[in-house]
């Protein structure tokens, strides 16, 4: 398996990170001061082959040292594919992203619009989108969840970029949970659009008496009812699309322990070669569109 969407951050950061989900998910069985080689030992005894690692800025001064912190990230781990980040604050925004991808050797760029704090149509963000596309190198956006966030994006602002960038690709993250078929819309349209099911397909479960700040679907199950976390959209499609599709965890910010959502994925009722697709060689030919000697310099 190639797990697509994992955040090793900087020790002050995860500490942070995990310290939020938890305040919402407390069953979760993860340790806030966690290390990253205890993440890295986890992926690897549940058979993780490569995955992709993402972070972001908070704050401008960030940007810069986060990159080379995944830069770094990717020297010391063969199997890590790192993205890497700008904040629109930064006033010399390409120079940094120039860095990230052609010195850092970043393979794309990663934002969380709801948690920077900005909006995808900012202006700031117009010389962000022209540098990747000339680069030929993609951008992932997080998406959905909206509720949770209390933040807004819609897929026409996606669409806006699209039509303006032609040539850029992007992954949205999260599909735009709940709304996944507004994501399938997009990717049906746009050949460079890919999805990326973090959360999706969680086996994310809250109790009735929650207050389903995820917006899971209420479902019964053994006469009990739980708003569930889940992929609400056709399976025909998800068959179809498989390979423009991956999958993630957001491990060690998951919305369940990660033994549950792998088992989960693993028994998904698909083709097993859609699986294949979503668990693996979509996000190796990903790879391979970018870094196209990644998996020789591997001996793969």
């Amino acid at each position: 398996m190639i797990d697509a969407h994992i955040h090793i951050f900087p020790s002050y950061r995860r500490i942070k990170a995990i310290r939020w989900i938890k305040k919402y998910i407390p069953g979760l069985v993860i340790n806030e001061a966690i290390e990253e080689t205890e993440i890295l030992d986890k992926l690897r005894s549940l058979n993780i082959s490569y995955f992709f690692n993402y972070i972001y800025p908070l704050r401008p001064e960030e940007s810069i040292s986060l990159n080379k912190y995944n830069n770094q990230l990717a020297k010391r781990v063969k199997n890590a594919i790192c993205f890497g980040s700008v904040h629109p604050d930064n006033t010399d925004r390409i120079k940094i992203i120039e860095e990230a991808i052609i010195d850092f050797d970043l393979i794309g760029l990663k934002f969380h619009p709801f948690v920077q704090g900005f909006k995808i149509l900012d202006k700031r963000m117009e010389d962000v989108y022209q540098i990747m596309q000339e680069l030929g190198r993609p951008i992932v956006f997080h998406t959905g969840f909206e509720y949770f966030y209390k933040a807004k994006m819609s897929p026409d602002e996606i669409e806006l970029i699209l039509k303006k960038y032609p040539k850029l690709v992007i992954v949205i993250s999260h599909m735009f949970y709940p709304h996944i078929d507004k994501a399938f819309h997009l990717l049906e349209k746009y050949e460079n659009i890919y999805l990326d099911g973090t959360n999706i397909f969680s086996n994310y479960r809250e109790s009735i008496n929650g207050e389903n700040v995820f917006e899971g679907m209420l479902t019964k199950k053994n006469g009990e009812y739980y708003y569930e976390v889940c992929f609400n959209y056709s399976i025909f499609e998800l068959e179809k699309y498989s390979h423009r599709i991956m999958f993630g965890s957001d491990f060690p910010v998951a919305m369940n322990n990660l033994d549950n959502i792998y088992e989960y994925i693993k028994n998904i009722d698909i083709s097993e070669s859609a699986k294949k697709n979503i668990l693996e060689n979509t996000a190796k030919n990903f790879i391979k569109r970018f870094k196209p000697d990644f998996f020789d310099e591997r001996g793969e």
